[in-house]
């Protein structure tokens, strides 16, 4: 009966390492080819953004973005953003949200979001509300505003802060900056 026990305990700690390694694996950010993503030159990995809210650590890529079927240009319901002069903040109306959310400013990268160059937080009830971003858009460049959920803590960490993962749920449109 002791070899039966020692074996299951064996196969019992066998199956759970193997589990823990699987869901570990499946996590773990990756990017094209299996390379871990990785920040453009010049850009900090946790830049801090400044918010009369918190403070953000942004600007990494978006790569896990879960992309839907189209993107509307300017208005989807709960989010509107229209055509930006060029600056360093973006203006975003239109807002129906439940409970607190993001509002994240990507910018575009092969036809969809790429790098995140802002957020900010907001609040059921909100109807408006501008990003700064942590630097200044371009005359003639299109980029996303997405609504992402928020986990709670106040900060935007683009690990934790993220759209629904139904690329149909997703809310973000698109805007060019003039």
């Amino acid at each position: 009966m002791q070899k039966q026990t020692r074996d299951l305990l064996l196969m019992l700690f066998i199956g759970v390492f193997i589990g823990i390694s699987a869901v570990m694996v499946w996590s773990s950010p990756r990017g094209e080819g299996g390379s871990e993503l990785s920040t453009p030159s010049g850009v900090e990995d946790e830049a801090m953004v400044p918010s009369a809210t918190s403070t953000a650590t942004i600007s990494s890529s978006a790569a896990l973005f879960p992309i839907p079927p189209s993107i509307p240009a300017n208005t989807r319901v709960g989010l509107s953003v229209f055509d930006q002069p060029q600056g360093d903040s973006v203006a975003v109306s239109g807002l129906a949200i439940v409970g607190t959310k993001w509002i994240a400013i990507y910018d575009e990268q092969d036809g969809k979001p790429g790098w995140i160059l802002g957020a900010a937080r907001v609040h059921e009830g909100d109807t408006t509300a501008t990003v700064d971003l942590l630097r200044a858009d371009v005359a003639g460049g299109t980029y996303y505003a997405a609504i992402l959920n928020d986990d709670g803590d106040s900060v935007f960490n683009r690990l934790t802060d993220l759209p629904p993962l139904s690329p149909e749920k997703v809310t973000v449109v698109r805007f060019e900056v003039k």
